[in-house]
């Protein structure tokens, strides 16, 4: 009796664990995701989203602590874009061709399946995207008798016009000798993802085809050339303020009206709606002279674990969760934006302002993603070093020469 009895037990704690699918996510707040889990549990009696919610800070580590013990849990995890060639690399996401046909993949931007893919296999799906462009406060252009910059992608302007416009706009007004005033502030200051556009406009490209080189390509001239315009904009013009390391302070810096203009990414339309009494413009992101056209994108992303053991339902939860209906009420809760085109149409009361316009077609025309390389962690943080090095006065060159040789170390790894 005792023995059927236990075995009852094991069969219940069985098919309750069947149910249950493990979800490794971001930490946003829960009254935003909840509500998304809590629907797709009503849509699926029976079935339980056992979601942890990690802090940014710590989710890296523990994604990767996570996956490499070998474990089928979590099912189902966040990925950041750009990290899906090393997760891929390494055998931790689940391949899923055989699972979206090409017109569901049709459904997102095609640059969100180029980051979610890795030599030619589709590892995972889009969540949301991301674009960039040049805010500029209208006030203060009018203050000092400025020109305000066109709000058309017609009329891109170059770096060196930008330039020109953040020296006549870095002002001290109370002539202590620092700026009370910048001409601009950069909203993330060492990252790749927003400081790749300038070099990429010039030409040059920032890793090997193979994603396992970067001597000759983070050191080649034109990459040299954009690495050393920025080193300018801090060390020789001083137009911009030094180490504003965190996206929150560069916005207050433009929303309090300390910076005339700000390079930040496409959130800021509803983040500077925290500053009403600033009145701010949108100009594309800028080029430099004979140059291309380059916005940064790419954003989370939905991979499954390839060692779960519940693949049809983690497969049933990524299609809910990244669904149209569902990317509609998170863009609503969170306000990331999707890499979806059909949201876009199905919120025009949102998306018809000439803002949301302008990024959406930067999403479709210009936007390149990060490299595609299995050691991109490592290649993000030592450019970083570099990038943070260049803007705080190192020379551009040797700065670069050696971060090429660090990163060329790690990614041999791969090789």
């Amino acid at each position: 009796m005792r023995k059927a009895f236990l075995l009852g037990l094991f069969l219940l704690a069985t098919l309750l664990s069947a149910a249950t699918l493990e979800v490794l996510w971001m930490g946003w707040p829960k009254d935003q995701v909840m509500p998304l889990i809590e629907e797709f549990q009503k849509q699926n009696p029976g079935v339980e989203i056992d979601i942890q919610l990690v802090p940014f800070g710590q989710l890296f580590q523990t994604i990767e602590v996570r996956l490499s013990s070998g474990g089928g849990t979590p099912d189902v995890y966040i990925v950041d874009g750009p990290n899906t060639a090393s997760y891929a690399a390494r055998g931790y996401l689940l391949p899923l061709d055989d699972f979206f046909s090409t017109q569901e993949k049709a459904a997102w931007f095609p640059s969100s399946i180029v980051a979610g893919s890795y030599r030619g296999k589709f590892y995972s799906v889009p969540y949301g995207t991301s674009s960039a462009g040049l805010f500029f406060n209208k006030e203060i252009f009018e203050k000092y008798g400025v020109p305000l910059p066109e709000e058309s992608l017609d009329a891109r302007m170059t770096w060196d016009e930008v330039a020109e416009l953040a020296k006549r706009l870095t002002i001290d007004t109370d002539n202590d000798g620092r700026p009370d005033i910048w001409g601009i502030v950069i909203e993330q200051i060492d990252r790749p993802y927003l400081l790749f556009p300038l070099a990429q406009s010039l030409g040059a490209q920032v890793l090997s085809p193979d994603g396992l080189t970067a001597t000759g390509y983070i050191t080649s001239e034109k990459f040299v050339e954009a690495a050393t315009f920025y080193w300018k904009l801090f060390n020789e013009w001083k137009v911009a303020p030094q180490g504003v390391n965190d996206s929150a302070i560069a916005r207050e810096y433009f929303g309090t009206g300390k910076a005339a203009m700000l390079l930040g990414n496409e959130w800021n339309i509803v983040r500077l709606l925290k500053y009403p009494e600033i009145r701010f413009g949108l100009s594309p992101f800028p080029i430099f002279p004979g140059g291309t056209a380059v916005t940064p994108t790419g954003s989370w992303h939905v991979g499954i674990n390839s060692k779960t053991k519940k693949q049809e339902l983690a497969l049933k939860f990524v299609k809910y969760i990244t669904g149209k209906e569902a990317v509609i009420q998170w863009y609503l809760a969170n306000g990331v934006a999707p890499a979806r085109p059909d949201v876009y149409e199905a919120l025009p009361e949102i998306f018809m302002h000439p803002m949301w316009q302008m990024f959406l077609q930067e999403m479709k025309t210009t936007a390149v993603t990060r490299p595609l390389t299995p050691g991109y962690s490592q290649y993000e943080l030592i450019l970083r070093e570099a990038f943070n090095s260049i803007h705080y006065g190192a020379p551009p060159k040797q700065a670069l020469e050696d971060a090429a040789k660090k990163i060329d170390r790690e990614l041999s790894k791969y090789k």
